[in-house]
């Protein structure tokens, strides 16, 4: 492998595609970066996310070491050798947060048709649960060919509300950075963040498979923190020019890019946001599908039949159309909070403790080291 070859796919590819599910699952709306963020100040937003990106460092680095070691690049295989037989809590927890996620999606689409086609938001929620259960087993791959490139789309469009915004708003943007202002728990905020996003890294270590050392890994970690958490530092630094306002809107975002009074804007970015919140509903029943196929076919029993595929997404979004009738802010603001916390006990804790003891007994040395097979990995 080349040089070039070995830069893009050992740190070029994981950042990008850590970016890629950090901008479509979590910065779309832009309700994730005030609850956290911005409602802590201009100022302790920034430095909430300073504090984020570190952690992200360590974490996606820690991560991408102990799936290079123990070759574990899909996450069950991974919280088997981190968990052991307790892995299956972290399945039920990564669960019950994607069907918290497909809540969310669903209210924001129900905001989204109340506020732009003044449809009744319990309609907006339906049509787009329809539409995921539907897509799901009907259209679902040549609709995810031309969603595979939504979070390109959406940082396109969020890149241009980016200088259109700071062009036209630098003043009241400096402004507010210039106040200084940090208000008490912003890095409690920052955390909670931290918990709960954890979740995208152990389904995107597939990215990781061409680390070969435990610098590289480590490396990784920093370059990907980095790129996927600047574009959230740009969209709280856009946000002041909407403070305090926008801490009040459920789609901070769309708030935001509406002020702008650029229709061609507006809707472009409506477009994309529509597509990445299909997207990620049309993931979460993919996910379920196949993890209940994964039990199905290790206990030597016959796949999963389609009407079973259509019982199960139909009971998913039963379940989150109810959650979703909490609305976007108290579903983020509460139900994520909670969820930091499983996250922290199944994931972080875990990882940061008996996964770094693990690989530093293996191997002390920065230096690529020979990887046992899975059956001869450390305990």
């Amino acid at each position: 492998m080349s040089p070039k070859s070995r830069l893009w796919r050992v740190y070029v590819l994981p950042a990008a595609v850590f970016q890629s599910v950090m901008i479509g699952g979590g910065y779309g709306t832009g309700r994730e970066i005030v609850e956290f963020f911005t409602r802590f100040g201009v100022q302790g937003g920034l430095l909430g996310l300073g504090l984020v990106t570190a952690c992200f460092a360590v974490l996606l680095g820690v991560s991408y070491e102990f799936a290079r070691v123990y070759r574990a690049y899909d996450y069950r295989r991974f919280f088997r050798e981190l968990l052991g037989r307790a892995w299956i809590a972290f399945e039920l927890l990564y669960l019950a947060m994607f069907a918290l996620v497909l809540a969310v999606i669903a209210a924001a689409a129900g905001k989204l048709f109340e506020e732009h086609l003044h449809w009744p938001a319990a309609l907006g929620m339906g049509l787009l649960l329809l539409a995921v259960t539907l897509l799901a087993f009907y259209g679902r791959q040549w609709v995810m060919r031309i969603l595979a490139l939504k979070a390109v789309l959406l940082s396109a469009v969020f890149l241009v509300y980016f200088i259109v915004i700071a062009s036209s708003a630098s003043v009241q943007i400096l402004s507010e950075v210039g106040r200084g202002e940090a208000l008490e728990g912003w890095m409690g905020g920052a955390l909670r963040y931290v918990l709960y996003s954890s979740v995208v890294v152990p389904a995107m270590l597939f990215a990781s498979a061409s680390i070969e050392t435990r610098r590289e890994a480590l490396i990784s970690g920093v370059v990907g923190a980095v790129v996927g958490i600047l574009p959230g530092v740009l969209l709280h630094l856009s946000f002041a020019a909407g403070y305090p306002q926008v801490l009040q809107q459920a789609i901070p975002a769309n708030w935001m890019i509406s002020q702008l009074g650029i229709p061609a804007l507006t809707l472009a970015y409506l477009i994309v946001l529509f597509g990445c919140l299909l997207d990620t509903g049309l993931r979460f029943i993919q996910s379920v599908n196949e993890r209940l196929e994964g039990w199905r076919l290790e206990s030597q029993r016959e796949p999963i039949a389609r009407p079973v595929r259509a019982g199960i997404a139909i009971l998913c979004v039963l379940v989150s159309g109810g959650l979703s009738y909490f609305g976007v802010v108290n579903l983020i603001g509460r139900g994520y909070g909670t969820m930091a916390w499983g996250f922290l006990v199944l994931y972080v804790a875990p990882l940061l403790t008996v996964g770094v003891y693990r690989l530093v007994r293996r191997n002390p040395a920065f230096a690529i080291d020979p990887v046992k097979p899975a059956s001869q990995s450390v305990r």
